[in-house]
């Protein structure tokens, strides 16, 4: 079953009061209100040195399996895959911005 998510901006609770109500009795339907709050990374010095870890653990990574093939294939479909959610949650940060909610079809 094909399951639908309204995410509402907070600056909209009239809007998530009326989505709430108009699907209520619709089971593949979920109303939420936007979570997020202000900056995930609230500290520079810390988002630099997680950056760094990661950069190590990335070439590390990337050494042990210069030689297969099957290996960088996958990498390269990680990469591809972090870049389309990365695309896909700007869209959505876009249109809570700009309508107030955002509609995402979940599978």
């Amino acid at each position: 079953m094909v399951k639908h998510l309204f995410i509402v901006s907070r600056q909209q609770p009239d809007l998530f009061s009326y989505l709430s109500r108009e699907f209520s009795s619709e089971s593949e339907v979920t109303v939420i209100i936007d979570r997020r709050q202000g900056q995930r990374r609230a500290n520079e010095e810390r988002a630099a040195n997680e950056q760094r870890v990661a950069n190590e653990e990335r070439v590390a990574n990337e050494q042990r399996v210069a030689n297969a093939e099957r290996a960088a294939n996958e990498e390269r479909a990680r990469e591809n895959r972090r870049q389309s959610d990365r695309r896909r949650k700007a869209e959505l940060v876009s249109q809570l911005a700009t309508l107030g909610y955002a509609f995402v079809r979940l599978t």
